[in-house]
């Protein structure tokens, strides 16, 4: 997985906006073959609201093939629940967890083996893309 620079600072800004716990957006870019690149962050969701199938067929509309994963904010059960299922099956999920500038990010994907769960992705350094990612 490579986040590129601009969608970098986008992800890094978010704890700095200080946003409810919760809160989360869509994540745009493409993949290359097993890879995934993030290009952009589309923030919108709010903790109240967890996305489903139905949201990302609204988001599929609006960038149709873009839609790559989620982001998002210190997200709670029901928002990891909600992504655990088929319309988000390969997606990548990225968790931002603490405040700035001590915040961390947890790069995970949508994967299924008997039952769905979240399996751990790497990043790729900023200015190379890894071929086996």
């Amino acid at each position: 997985m490579f986040i590129t620079p601009e969608a970098g600072k986008a992800i890094e800004a978010l704890p700095v906006f200080q946003p409810e716990p919760g809160a989360w957006g869509v994540l745009l870019g493409h993949r290359r073959g097993p890879r995934v690149i993030v290009e952009g962050i589309a923030l919108g969701g709010g903790a109240g609201r967890a996305p489903d199938a139905g949201t990302l067929a609204g988001f599929d509309r609006i960038w149709p093939g873009r839609v790559v994963g989620l982001a998002a904010v210190r997200p709670g059960a029901a928002f990891k629940r909600a992504v655990l299922g088929p319309a988000w099956y390969g997606k990548l999920v990225l968790t931002v967890s603490g405040r700035s500038p001590a915040w961390t990010v947890l790069p995970r994907v949508v994967e299924f083996e008997r039952r769905f769960f979240l399996a751990p992705a790497r990043l790729a350094p900023a200015g190379k893309e890894d071929p086996h990612e």
